[in-house]
């Protein structure tokens, strides 16, 4: 609850921070099993902070064909840079398992690659919210991209 708080104190005062060099924390991953509040936090952010909610339904993100996924991931940022809100990717584990995985095929972890760089580029005022049941499979190279993860019980 505390990191919430803060989380949304710090985007209340996103020009005073940035005018002392602070950026507000904007990627966070919430971690925790089925029913214990995730997509639930993702709304209330969104509502407290009045802004939009997007879910990202990454199954909507995800094709076979090659190419298509980062392109369409792309766009997604395009708009998290146009259009400030709270972006939700549910499920982030299919997008984010690890790369070294023995079922692992390559336009998976192209996806990933470009995720990972998306994320890392990203100076939006958007926040960017993703959730996992599965926190064991997240490839480790995502965890220094988010600026906070909550766990939930």
């Amino acid at each position: 609850k505390l990191k919430l708080e803060r989380l949304i104190r710090e985007q209340r005062h996103m020009a005073k921070l940035k005018n002392h060099g602070l950026s507000p924390r904007r990627k966070v991953l919430l971690v925790g099993p089925p029913g214990t509040g995730k997509t639930y936090t993702a709304s209330v952010l969104a509502g407290e902070l009045d802004y939009p909610l997007f879910q990202v339904r990454l199954d909507g993100v995800i094709t076979k064909y090659l190419g298509e996924s980062s392109a369409k991931l792309r766009q997604v940022f395009d708009a998290i840079r146009e259009v400030r809100g709270v972006y939700f990717f549910d499920e982030f584990d299919a997008l984010g398992s690890n790369r070294s995985a023995g079922n692992d095929v390559g336009e998976a972890r192209r996806l990933l690659n470009s995720f990972l760089q998306m994320i890392e580029q990203d100076e939006s005022n958007s926040l960017i919210i993703c959730a996992t049941n599965h926190i064991e499979i997240l490839d480790h190279a995502l965890f220094r991209r988010f600026d906070d993860v909550i766990k939930y019980e």
